[in-house]
C-alpha cells in the first residue's frame, strides 16, 4: 500500500524564481533509508553563454574555452549545480562523511572538475597536466586558504578542513580559469550531471535542510521531512529574469 504527498514550494530572489515540486512516497517492506532524487533545470529558453576569451598562452590554450560557469542541457537540465541535506535541529546534526582525497588538475587551461563536493576534512591534491604554468589560488570568501604554483613537474596536497564554497583561480593571467570545491558539514550531498539530475540517498528519517547552489544562478534552501523509508522526487526551477538572457 502506498501513500503520495505532493507540494509545491514557491522560493523568490537571486535570477527569478525556483519552483520545488516535490512528491514523496513510502511503501512496506521499503528499506529503512530514505532517498531524494530530482532534476535542477531553467524555465524557457537558455541564456547564451559567451566562450570566454584567452589572454596567454594562446598556441597551447586557443584563442577562447568554453565558459563553465553556466552550463545548460538541450533539456534545460542544470549542470554543476550543488545539492546538500542537512538535518535541521542542531540536536540532530549528523557530521560529515568520511574523508576523501580529491583530485584538481589543470587539464588544456582549464580546472579539471570545475564544481565538486567533498567531506570536511578532506586533503585535495592540486595537479598540472599541462606543459604551461598554473597556479591554484584558493579562497574562502576572502581569506586566501593557499596559493600554490604548480609547473608541470609539481604535485601539491592540502587539507580542507572548513566548510564553505572553496573558490579557485589561476593568478598567471589565465583570467578564464575559475573552479569551486564546496566543503560539506554534512554526508548528503550531490552535484548535477548534463541533464540536471541528482541522487542523494541513505538518509535516516527525521527533518531536513535543502539547500541548492549554483556559482550563477546562487542559493536556495527549503525543508524537507523524510521517514524512515520515503523516496522523495524533487524539481528545482530556476526562472531566469528578462536580464538574465
Amino acid at each position: 500500500m502506498k501513500h503520495l504527498l505532493k507540494s509545491i514550494w514557491f522560493l523568490a530572489g537571486g535570477c527569478g524564481a525556483v519552483i520545488l515540486v516535490a512528491s514523496a512516497s513510502t511503501a512496506l517492506g521499503a528499506p529503512a533509508s530514505a532517498i531524494v532524487t530530482g532534476r535542477i533545470t531553467v524555465a524557457g529558453p537558455a541564456p547564451f553563454v559567451k566562450p570566454l576569451p584567452v589572454f596567454k598562452n594562446r598556441s597551447f590554450c586557443g584563442p577562447q574555452v568554453v565558459n563553465e560557469t553556466l552550463v545548460i542541457g538541450r533539456d534545460g537540465g542544470v549542470k554543476n549545480a550543488v545539492v546538500i541535506l542537512r538535518a535541521a535541529e542542531r540536536k540532530e546534526r549528523i557530521q560529515s562523511g568520511l574523508p576523501v582525497q580529491a583530485i584538481l588538475d589543470n587539464q588544456h587551461c582549464a580546472f579539471v572538475p570545475h564544481i565538486q563536493v567533498v567531506p570536511l576534512g578532506s586533503d585535495v591534491v592540486l595537479k598540472n597536466s599541462d606543459p604551461i604554468l598554473h597556479t591554484v589560488h584558493a579562497r574562502l570568501g576572502r581569506e586566501t586558504l593557499f596559493n600554490v604554483g604548480l609547473p608541470r613537474w609539481r604535485q601539491v596536497t592540502k587539507r580542507l578542513d572548513r566548510a564553505g564554497v572553496v573558490r579557485i583561480d589561476c593568478d598567471v593571467l589565465h583570467t578564464w580559469m575559475s573552479a569551486a570545491i564546496i566543503v560539506s558539514d554534512s554526508p548528503f550531498f550531490a552535484v548535477t550531471d548534463e541533464h540536471g539530475a541528482f541522487i542523494v540517498d541513505g538518509l535516516p528519517p527525521g527533518d531536513y535542510e535543502l539547500a541548492v547552489w549554483h556559482e550563477r544562478l546562487g542559493a536556495k534552501t527549503r525543508r524537507l521531512s523524510m521517514s524512515g523509508d520515503s523516496a522523495v522526487s524533487l524539481d528545482v526551477v530556476y526562472a531566469l529574469g528578462e536580464k538574465s538572457r
